[in-house]
């Protein structure tokens, strides 16, 4: 069983839509975990046991059915292949700690809720126009522009550029879309070219596209669906790269903080090249993913050891870790609810993996956070992380 299928299980206990049988072998998953105690399931173990469960559910048999598993005992030094321990968080979604501490710890108590709280983000953004006019997209509708050729539309919180008879068709005029922390946009070029914009990001492009080439500057993290044309090639242009296109669903991750700019392709075909330095180049291909260091010169790294629905959970409107180390967490909990990350304390080494709802408040996530040991203060947009299991 994927993983897909198996949180789409737990979603079905948790929304109430689970069988009698669904529901007991959901329930008997999690007895098996918790009878693990001090012990961890080896990878082969893990798999076998979603799938007998999974099996059991398909062909209706009862739970007392299912024949439990034998556990090894395993060194803590490794990194579970299911933790012992799996918070689930109302509407939420899951979160487990991958990588234990030397020594078996027990959950410790969930703090209560902060009287102060923040809500999750927003779909909002900010449209700078050629002449510099900035109009804001939460709060405009219909009809709010004429640029160039084409009428700037703003309807049920997505921008669209539709092409018209008016102006001049050869008149190259430039927008930008900017979503700040705590937002996200999605907008339709004048090619019909869909993208998604991440929070603190923003998008530069023509009104329409003249020329032999379709070009746009990305600063932060965008989903596209590219229209195909191979007469006008679609360029995505970041500091340190220049993605080229005819058509094709791919993911860019180019925010200013993180170490790397990661392409990753879902669909056809893209031509990953450096902007600077030694201009490498490389193809893509469906399921890899080009990493690319943030300095001047960095090479191109091709991997397809990835995780798609995990590079995609932030359009689908979820946060999804794996195996992911606490300041990557918080980085990404500062974008989307608007807050700036202290850390009081060296964070630990431990890594976590999960699933939840980017739709809760920020208590929601800190809550799970918290019971594995690290706690965090709120203070107006200051987020205080004060102490890291372990530590």
């Amino acid at each position: 069983m994927d993983k897909n299928s198996f949180f789409s299980l737990l979603d079905k206990y948790r929304d109430g839509t689970a069988t009698d049988a669904e529901k007991a072998l959901v329930e008997a998953y999690y007895r098996r975990l918790e009878m693990a105690g001090s012990t961890e399931l080896s990878p082969e173990e893990e798999a076998a046991l979603k799938e007998g469960l999974y099996k059991k559910i398909t062909d209706n048999i009862k739970e007392e059915d299912i024949k439990i598993i034998p556990l090894k005992r395993k060194n803590y030094s490794l990194v579970a292949a299911a933790a012992a321990v799996v918070i689930t968080v109302g509407a939420g979604g899951y979160f487990w700690l991958v990588n234990r501490p030397a020594k078996p710890l027990l959950p410790k108590p969930v703090a209560a809720v902060k009287p102060h709280d923040l809500p999750p983000g927003r779909d909002a953004a900010v449209l700078t126009l050629a002449d510099g006019k900035k109009i804001v997209l939460d709060s405009a509708s219909g009809a709010i522009s004429q640029q160039g050729n084409v009428t700037v539309l703003n309807v049920n919180g997505k921008l669209s550029y539709a092409p018209t008879t008016k102006g001049n068709e050869n008149e190259v005029v430039y927008n930008t879309v900017s979503t700040a922390r705590g937002n996200q946009y999605q907008l339709i070029l004048s090619d019909g070219t869909k993208v998604w914009l991440n929070s603190a990001s923003s998008l530069r492009f023509p009104a329409s596209f003249t020329g032999n080439s379709r070009d746009v500057e990305l600063d932060g993290e965008g989903y596209f669906e590219v229209v195909k044309n191979a007469a006008k090639p679609f360029h995505v242009k970041t500091r340190t790269q220049d993605i080229e296109v005819l058509g094709t669903h791919f993911n860019v991750n180019a925010y200013k903080d993180e170490e790397t700019i990661k392409t990753t392709l879902l669909e056809g075909s893209v031509r990953v090249q450096s902007a600077v330095g030694n201009r490498q180049s490389a193809i893509l291909k469906p399921g890899e993913q080009a990493i690319v260091g943030n300095d001047e010169g960095a090479s191109i790294h091709i991997t397809s050891d990835i995780d798609i629905d995990q590079v995609m959970a932030w359009k689908n409107g979820w946060f999804e870790f794996e195996n992911t180390d606490l300041k990557t967490i918080m980085r990404q909990i500062s974008r989307w609810y608007d807050v700036d990350i202290e850390y009081q304390i060296k964070p630990c080494d431990e890594r976590y993996g999960g699933r939840i709802s980017r739709n809760l408040n920020l208590s929601s996530i800190l809550k799970m956070l918290e019971s594995y040991g690290v706690h965090f203060t709120l203070e107006g947009k200051k987020l205080v992380v004060q102490k890291g299991s372990g530590q």
